[in-house]
């Protein structure tokens, strides 16, 4: 067989894909011409060439680095957008004192308290019961902002008493923020109500972007009774 087809034969014969019969004619041919040989030697050491540690090393680096890059780029961008969803949607920013305007309705209602000497639920049945009236002072306020949509949080703060009575300090927070299409508060998402009731030496924070106001709530009460 003549050097020109065997040479052209090498490639596939490297890659292993040559039939048995074309292998074994290249490996006689091979045997016996040291020119082939020496193309098919030449040829193998290229298919094997090793790169040196140290040229792949620096390679590595330079990945590990724009993988880096890029995860904190797509990080980067998820953090800013999330805070601009907060900032905007959620309301993080509390409301300024000129924005808000708030009325308050004062009564004493009448309430029943129901009490027993059980000590389990398995000794009701056969327990004593009684009730007892009190009379509770009762305070609610309707606040109204200058926002097209508004969320508040409270928070209160219980103090207890030498003399078994509790004093209640409620901060309020109020942020203003857009309404999402899936809200659900009706016509009027920049109003919202809160009740309690009073005692004396309570009071209301009302925690504003610009100031703090403090308000005792049993003096509000006693303006507003009916």
């Amino acid at each position: 067989m003549k050097c020109s087809i065997i040479q052209d034969l090498l490639p596939i014969y490297c890659d292993g894909l040559a039939s048995s019969d074309s292998s074994e004619e290249i490996e006689k041919h091979l045997a016996d011409c040291e020119k082939c040989r020496e193309v098919y030697e030449n040829m193998t050491k290229e298919m094997n060439i090793n790169i040196p540690e140290r040229d792949v090393k620096p390679l590595k680096a330079v990945k590990k680095r724009t993988r880096m890059k890029i995860f904190g780029a797509v990080l980067g961008t998820a953090i800013v957008l999330f805070g601009m969803f907060m900032f905007i949607f959620w309301g993080v920013v509390p409301i300024t004192s000129d924005r808000v305007h708030y009325t308050a309705d004062a009564h004493e209602q009448e309430r029943e308290t129901h009490y027993s000497d059980a000590n389990s639920p398995d000794e009701l049945e056969n327990a004593k019961h009684w009730t007892e009236t009190s009379t509770v002072k009762s305070l609610w306020l309707e606040f109204d902002t200058d926002t097209k949509c508004c969320r508040f949080s409270t928070k209160p703060e219980m103090v207890y008493n030498e003399d078994g009575s509790i004093t209640t300090h409620q901060h309020l927070y109020i942020y203003p923020q857009v309404k999402l299409p899936f809200d659900n508060r009706g016509e009027n998402p920049d109003k919202f109500s809160i009740g309690f009731d009073v005692h004396e030496g309570d009071t209301l924070t009302i925690h504003y972007r610009d100031k703090t106001e403090v308000t005792d709530v049993y003096q509000l009460y006693t303006e507003n009774v009916e």
